[in-house]
């Protein structure tokens, strides 16, 4: 097949070869010019007598000479202009020669300019709000259709480079041209505009707005409304970033010491910019066509399956591949790589592949086994299978998120897609399943339908949030990961909403680099919750229904959060309004607690906003004002004393609410907690509740003992219960043998710890705590073997149970730490973090220095995750300080690890202190390794504290480096910590 897709010679050839041809006097004699004759003769010096018969010859060439000038030169000028004429087809446009050596499209060599160049503007003003380039947002008046792509990268030189042809769309008539550039080496002369249809317009100016990455050009006339006209940047290159963003480079090394290097892309969600220039917002979809080249001995992979491969020469091969549908630049993606790929072919063609270093190809089997059920499902779910035609999945060395959903070709870190069954913990697998979940249902919600901006991020992350564990039930009914993602996400979440700096599920955004900072718990957890909710009160299959219609009426589209409701509406039959009930859960943040009155003859329901700092509650001063003045529509489900299985349901529309009440007893709100809200009860009903979890705590569903021990554990928080009362809700614990209440109560009891560890009744709670805990040890005991909720349990029991001193648990850890070292012997997977964090607490040195060696040999990546967690539990301080300086050097933790590490420090109060020490102090040299914002993040979430003085060094911290920081990811900072 044909490697050159486009003719040899053409417009942007043509411009730069002639200017250099008329520069170099080279011309054939039909008076045509070609590629061969581009030399410049340099005649020797010699001395001549001239005659006045020589002086009349000369000056008749010379005249001669200059009449040709001028006939060229017109012919030149009515050549550009009038290139749309049939007989020249200029709407071929330029696609440069990448084979190889790139060519030299500059002509600022030759001393002579194009028609088409002009000088280049390095920043233009905003002189006016009607300036095209005043908005943050591209302007709809040209739109693209069609990227043609050649991209050339270099694993020697660590180095790409590329051209790109965008077909374009006008809406409406315009003068300007404006795209997106975040690279600084493009040829600006190499930028064309050409009509197919009209003569071609000459770009008269052009300049960049670098504050919101545009690219400007004007041209000369009107573009018109509904023609089309082909951009071409002709060449961009740059180095292959080492931040993780765009096109960058990831390495790693073999058992025998080689390193080996690979080049990989992240574009969400402003970074396509940076790899090529683009038109890099949501709704601007448009289709790719590609071709890479690249050296012998890797393996080229992007968005489509490859159509060709060629080889150029010795070295360099170039493969072109399919067209992608419709879709937004931040899913283009593209990986040059050694992996070796673990093959399956569906009944009706789909290619699925798992890739990997050949040293890790094993740990693809589980992704490989589960990735087949979650297509299957997904395709039956929504009545139609993926559009493209096959997907791949990477584990690449070096990854700043957990996974990203690039149409066809998935990209993960290796921790969330390589799973050793002998190595790997049930969390790991846990932790690769679900990541796999959601990056597939991503094809639907996502890929096929994309928000229309990131305002409704959450449309994109909250339903593929939800869909993941519908997959995960179909596949493993007996994981109750329904009851699993309340402790994992639900109550995590409800404690940052519940912070006056949080925000509205959809928040508008009015600054991209604000657009990071809604990949959060909020656009996650939250909004998986409310749409959960939706599920529960409008019925599994009618839901269902509602989102297939969505996904077929906005395929290959954009949609915005009322898209969805109205659709939702309609598929419901109008059973529900589900705009006016979700409008108050999406445009207002934060979320209700639901007071239950006990009255004679009546349950009073009231509600209001739910904040930790209460007192700011209480007269709802946070400075936020919106239409719905903090009330919700509220689907109340309960059941009561009298009647524990028979669910009831009623909606407090805005306000309170009764219900009858025909016997004493307790009244159980939030049944089965479908409901993002919590539940206050006076001091006689929690009473009544925490008697029944003595007396038959399975009358009251696992999920509601969890949440009434998270909810009573934040209301103490927030100063309206006493500890003492919540304390009393876990009382029946050491009856307790469900994963979610332990794992709930580990979480709530964190606070009261932290709060009192520097006084005497810190040393009651923990004798209190072993109390509970040791009794469950016994039960449970240490073993290795049960369904994954059973091993959940057995790790957090010990896990609490070496942490509060049962010394059984304790001494067991520190002899399977001691032999292992000794032995080499493998530790029970699910056990082993708790073991390798008791052997480092009560070892030295030679204990520390044996694990980190570990984390460097172990192929296992997961495994690695374990140790270096593990290595923040050491009691010696100059332990620490040595671990939490390697995150400066490279050679040590990887980019990506970084901002992880720094979450590791928050496990204990010494690692948390030194770790806020080290980030104040080197907070410029932490930036330059990873990005800004993770950095803050992980900083404020993971230390959790209210000691004054580390209050203290986080406001500095933040104070000092607000300029380059997020104003809400300081403000949340702040508000956490206080």
């Amino acid at each position: 097949m044909e490697t050159e897709a486009f003719p040899d010679v053409t417009l942007a050839d043509t411009v730069v070869m002639e200017h250099r041809a008329l520069n170099s006097g080279a011309c054939r004699n039909d008076g045509e010019l070609t590629k061969d004759t581009l030399v410049v003769l340099k005649p020797k010096r010699r001395r001549y007598q001239i005659s006045r018969n020589q002086i009349i010859l000369c000056a008749c060439v010379v005249a001669l000479i200059v009449a040709v000038v001028v006939v060229v030169t017109v012919f030149l000028i009515k050549h550009t202009c009038s290139s749309s004429c049939s007989g020249c087809k200029a709407a071929q446009v330029a696609k440069p020669d990448l084979q190889g050596q790139m060519p030299d499209l500059n002509p600022s060599e030759s001393g002579s300019l194009s028609p088409q160049i002009v000088p280049f503007e390095k920043e233009g003003k905003i002189n006016s709000v009607h300036d095209p380039w005043s908005s943050i947002r591209l302007p709809r008046s040209v739109i693209p259709l069609l990227y043609e792509m050649r991209l050339k990268v270099d694993l020697s030189n660590f180095f790409y480079e590329g051209s790109v042809n965008i077909t374009l769309r006008v809406n409406t008539s315009t003068r300007f041209v404006i795209f997106h550039r975040n690279l600084s080496d493009v040829d600006n002369s190499s930028i064309l505009l050409t009509s197919p249809h009209a003569p071609s317009p000459r770009i008269v100016r052009q300049f960049q707005v670098p504050e919101k990455n545009f690219h400007v050009l004007e041209v000369d006339r009107e573009l018109e409304a509904s023609s089309t006209y082909i951009l071409t940047i002709g060449h961009y290159s740059g180095p292959l970033q080492t931040t993780l963003r765009g096109l960058y480079l990831s390495s790693y090394e073999t058992r025998s010491g080689d390193k080996r290097y690979l080049s990989t892309s992240q574009l969400q969600p402003t970074d396509a910019r940076k790899a090529f220039p683009c038109f890099d917002e949501p709704d601007m979809k448009a289709r790719f066509k590609l071709q890479i080249i690249y050296q012998p001995g890797y393996t080229a992979l992007t968005n489509m399956p490859a159509i060709a491969t060629t080889s150029i020469n010795s070295d360099w091969l170039m493969t072109e591949y399919a067209a992608t549908p419709v879709m937004s630049t931040y899913l283009l993606a593209v990986i040059v790589c050694d992996f070796k790929p673990r093959n399956y072919t569906f009944d009706n063609g789909y290619e699925l592949k798992m890739w990997a270093r050949e040293e890790a190809f094993s740990q693809t089997e589980y992704a490989m086994d589960f990735a087949i059920k979650t297509y299957n499902f997904f395709t039956d779910y929504f009545g139609m299978p993926d559009i493209v035609p096959k997907a791949d999945h990477v584990a690449v060395p070096d990854y700043p998120a957990g996974a990203m959903e690039n149409w066809g070709l998935v990209v993960y870190r290796e921790t969330s897609m390589l799973y050793d069954r002998l190595v790997s913990s049930s969390h790991n697998k846990y932790t690769v399943t679900l990541i796999v979940a959601h990056e597939i249902a991503h094809t639907w919600f996502g890929n096929m339908v994309t928000m229309a901006w990131w305002d409704d991020l959450w449309l994109n992350e909250g339903f593929a949030s939800l869909l993941m564990y519908l997959a995960m039930d179909k596949a493993y009914p007996q994981w109750n990961v329904f009851a699993i993602q309340i402790v994992d996400e639900i109550l995590p979440a409800m404690v940052k909403d519940a912070l006056t700096t949080s925000r509205p599920v959809s928040s508008h955004i009015a600054d991209p680099d604000d657009i990071p900072q809604h990949f959060d718990t909020i656009s996650y957890s939250k909004g998986m919750a409310i749409l959960r909710m939706i599920m529960a009160f409008a019925g599994a299959e009618n839901f269902r229904d509602g989102v297939r219609h969505y996904v077929e009426r906005f395929k290959f589209k954009n949609a915005e959060m009322s898209q969805l409701w109205s659709t939702l509406t309609e598929s419901f039959n109008g059973s529900f309004d589900v705009g006016q009930i979700m409008d108050t859960w999406t445009r207002q943040m934060g979320y209700p607690v639901v007071t239950v009155e006990d009255g004679s003859t009546h349950y009073t329901l009231h509600q209001s906003r739910f904040l930790l700092d209460h007192n700011i509650g209480q007269n709802n001063s946070t400075g936020e004002v919106n239409r719905f003045g903090y009330k919700w529509y509220i689907p109340f489900t309960y059941v009561t004393q009298e009647a524990p299985n028979e669910k009831k349901t009623i909606w407090m529309n805005l306000g309170s609410a009764s219900i009858p009440k025909y016997s004493r007893g307790w009244l159980l709100g939030n049944y089965e907690f479908v409901g993002f809200f919590r539940v206050m009860y006076d001091k006689n009903m929690w009473d009544m509740l925490a008697e029944q979890l003595i007396t038959n705590h399975t009358v009251l569903p696992e999920a509601n003992r969890a949440v009434l021990i998270g909810d009573a554990f934040a209301f103490a928080r927030a100063s309206m219960l006493e500890y003492d009362v919540a304390l009393n809700i876990t009382r029946y614990l050491k009856k307790e043998q469900s994963y979610i209440p332990w794992e709930a109560f580990l979480h709530s009891i964190e606070f009261l710890r932290g709060m009192i560890a520097n006084n005497a009744a810190y040393v009651q709670l923990q004798h209190y705590l072993r109390n509970l805990v040791a009794p469950v040890f016994e039960i449970v005991g240490a073993s290795d073997k049960g369904e994954l909720p059973e091993k959940y349990l057995r790790r957090v029991i010990l896990s609490m149970a070496c942490d509060v001193g049962v010394e059984k648990a304790v001494e067991y850890a520190k002899s399977m730490f001691a032999n292992w070292m000794k032995h080499d012997t493998r530790l029970p997977p699910d056990l082993s973090m708790v073991i390798y964090s008791v052997g480092i607490r009560e070892g030295g040195a030679t204990e520390w220095d044996y694990v980190w060696n570990k984390t460097t040999s172990t192929s296992v990546a997961t495994e690695g995750d374990m140790m270096m967690e593990s290595l923040v539990y050491t009691q010696k301080p100059w332990l620490l300080w040595r671990y939490i300086n390697w995150l400066l050097d490279s050679t040590k933790i990887r980019n990506q690890d970084v901002r992880v590490v720094i979450g590791y420090f928050s496990k204990t109060p010494l690692s948390r202190m030194v770790a806020i020490q080290f980030v104040m102090s080197q907070w410029n040299e932490l930036v330059a390794r990873s990005d800004i914002q993770s950095i803050a993040s992980h900083s404020y979430q993971s230390f959790p504290t209210i000691d004054l003085n580390l209050n203290c060094l986080f406001e500095a911290i933040f104070k000092e480096n607000t300029p380059r920081v997020s104003n809400k990811a300081v403000e949340n900072a702040l508000a956490l910590i206080r």
